[in-house]
């Protein structure tokens, strides 16, 4: 399979679920390219982006004035109009043009026949994709995640970018379900759970009696207000419990403050953002993960978090909550613990269970790897997604002709 993920940002630490199923597509022998408008984090080492030998494009964003004179020229020489959408800015739309000749440009230079194009989040700029698909004849998918559909008001060109799509992939029933009652496409729907490559995350090493962990963006969705309140609450009962924070996001001064106001700075370390190294460290050394996800007043919820999947296959049993898809990751008092969202006393009790109860923790342990191991891995993410890929193209129109991808596929 040849696969062309055009993307928003590439690598970016949030979203290491696509550079997991990039790099194991890769290692099955497709044939993989990218072409993003951003670069994301490139400082941020990641083992996967380090190796990954695949050919990559980055959008080249040009002053006003020559923006402008190439939007004209690409407009006219593609007639790509159907790209544009009256609720996106100018300057997304300018964008979304002259980014779909720049990848016309890109894909031109590749050896391989293109068989399919993917994307991921159901924003403004995968919105070039349709257009892309009719040009080389191939299909067009895409995975939508959380914010994308959640977040409102959603913009009517989420039903036009769905709409196009020969397939559309999300990362739960739960999302399913949710666009089915939400959005009117007709598009069929796919669920492949995100997964985590179970190799890198895995160890038998011991972990420290005290220590808590949450690894997330710091964003009101994560709960991380109440997993404070909890550690207050736990800190009567375990002085020396040891909170661990890793991640970096808007709400830190917040956090921060609520910790001060708290009295657990003792307790509580912000870490930032770390390496890959130093993330399966903290995992190792975690006798708990913590991540009691809420759904914000605009409607923000998370999907499935992938830091609860990369703790359980650490063997980290978890507490989260309730909220969105999370219920069919972590099977509560089997695998891990779920409380209702917004609720420190009932998560600190939860807390509590998984530091002093070592024969239940030690149940909890083995399961949550073995779930990781049957739906929730890298491999099992990468199987869905090639029964997609292969769904879209049966369906993918056949009238038109394909255009070849190559230096001679255009003849002047």
């Amino acid at each position: 399979m040849n696969v062309l993920y055009y993307l928003r940002e590439f690598p970016k630490l949030s979203e290491t679920f696509i550079l997991n199923e990039i790099y194991a597509l890769k290692q099955r022998g497709h044939n993989v390219a990218v072409f993003a408008i951003g670069g994301g984090h490139k400082s941020i080492t990641h083992d996967e982006f380090d190796t990954l030998d695949v050919p990559l494009g980055y959008a080249d964003v040009p002053d006003p004035a020559g923006a402008a004179k190439s939007f004209v020229s690409t407009l006219t020489a593609h007639s790509c109009f159907e790209i544009l959408s009256t609720d996106v800015p100018l300057k997304t739309n300018v964008g979304n043009v002259l980014w779909a000749g720049q990848c016309i440009e890109f894909l031109d230079d590749l050896d391989w026949d293109l068989d399919c194009i993917h994307s991921h989040f159901a924003t403004p700029y995968p919105l070039p994709c349709s257009y892309l698909s009719t040009y080389y004849g191939v299909p067009f998918t895409i995975t939508t995640h959380a914010h994308d559909i959640f977040k409102e008001p959603v913009g009517d060109y989420t039903e036009k970018l769905l709409s196009s799509a020969d397939r559309v992939v999300t990362i739960s029933e739960y999302n399913r379900e949710y666009m089915r009652d939400r959005f009117t496409f007709e598009t069929p729907i796919d669920v492949v759970h995100a997964g985590v490559r179970s190799d890198k995350f895995d160890t038998t090493a011991p972990a420290e009696d005290r220590r808590v962990l949450t690894v997330a963006r710091l964003h009101p969705k994560k709960g991380i207000t109440t997993a404070l309140e909890a550690i207050a609450i736990v800190a009567q009962e375990v002085p020396n419990v040891e909170y661990h924070i890793v991640g970096s996001g808007p709400q830190y001064d917040e956090l921060a403050n609520r910790v001060s106001s708290l009295g657990i700075e003792e307790n509580v370390t912000f870490l930032n953002d770390v390496s890959d190294a130093e993330l399966v460290a903290e995992f190792e050394a975690a006798r708990c993960f913590l991540l009691p996800c809420v759904i914000t007043e605009s409607g923000e919820r998370d999907g499935i978090p992938v830091s609860l999947m990369e703790a359980m296959s650490m063997r980290t049993p978890v507490v989260s909550t309730t909220t969105s898809g999370i219920p069919e990751l972590v099977d509560h008092e089997e695998n891990g613990l779920l409380t209702a969202p917004r609720d420190p006393d009932a998560t600190a009790e939860s807390v509590l269970r998984l530091l002093q109860n070592d024969a239940e923790w030690r149940e909890f342990s083995h399961r949550a790897r073995e779930k990781i191991l049957d739906e929730f891995s890298v491999q099992t993410q990468v199987d869905g997604l090639l029964t997609t890929f292969e769904a879209a193209r049966r369906r993918s129109p056949t009238d038109q002709p394909t255009r070849a991808i190559g230096k001679s596929a255009h003849p002047e």
